[in-house]
């Protein structure tokens, strides 16, 4: 059922399948049945639409929380960044509080296709996700750079948000940040 709220393309398909053959039936036969059938099947389809964009599934929320903290990191808000961090990430959090003040951010993207693990179905409580983050940012130092890399974060729901308990990658930002100190 959670299916049919992330994704809106069935239930335009459905849709307009249903309407082309309810139009095709009302304009061969001029029928009252056949508009009303029209008229019905819009409307539900419509509403079905509707239905799908108010509905968040959680693994949508996931990728608000991905979302809204790429955008915080772009913005260079380091209170923003640290709001979507659960209170337990302690390790995350002092990476970020340390790192980000010596970096003036330019771009913070996810490239690829956001692959979401829950841990239960129907009620989740921990999510992981794994995707391609991409990071380009000016040091303090006046050097440049960033490159696309692995990335597998670890949520925690709390309320009806989700929050970072873990970040991991196969880089490790606190030694690039070093040797640009140096």
């Amino acid at each position: 059922m959670q299916y049919l709220f992330e994704d809106p393309i069935p239930l335009l398909m459905v849709g307009i399948v249903l309407l082309t053959f309810s139009g095709v039936m009302y304009y061969t036969t001029r029928s009252v049945g056949s508009f009303v059938a029209c008229v019905i099947i819009a409307v539900l389809s419509i509403s079905a639409l509707v239905m799908e964009q108010l509905v968040h599934t959680p693994r949508e929320m996931v990728e608000v929380t991905i979302g809204g903290i790429t955008n915080a990191a772009e913005d260079n808000d380091i209170p923003e960044v640290l709001s979507y961090l659960s209170p337990s990430a302690t390790k995350t959090r002092a990476m970020v509080e340390k790192l980000m003040p010596e970096f003036k951010v330019e771009h913070a993207n996810i490239v690829s296709d956001i692959e979401i693990t829950l841990d239960d179905e129907k009620d989740p409580k921990h999510a992981t996700a794994k995707f391609e983050g991409y990071f380009f940012a000016e040091h303090q130092s006046g050097l440049r750079g960033g490159e696309p890399f692995p990335v597998e974060v670890t949520l925690v729901r709390d309320g009806n948000r989700w929050l970072i308990e873990d970040f991991s990658s196969n880089v490790d930002f606190e030694a690039e940040a070093a040797k640009l100190r140096n």
